[in-house]
């Protein structure tokens, strides 16, 4: 591979998941709470409490549904 491919494969790589804040990623969960597996590792990771994602808008059922894994 060339020296230029080996750059953009890289830069491109490492801009997949940027910075990512607090808020960002709460927005995140709310948006895709009905698919589990893609909010799981995100809620585990900023420790969401059930309360927050209630306030940012998330329906009591579907935070409901994560029972043992939210505090």
């Amino acid at each position: 591979m060339g020296k230029a491919k080996q750059r953009s494969f890289r830069h491109g790589k490492n801009d997949t998941f940027p910075y990512m804040t607090r808020e960002a990623a709460l927005a995140k969960v709310v948006e895709n709470i009905e698919n589990k597996d893609k909010v799981l590792d995100t809620i585990t990771l900023f420790d969401f409490t059930a309360e927050e994602i209630l306030e940012a808008g998330a329906a009591y059922e579907d935070v409901l549904a994560y029972g043992g894994i939210l505090r």
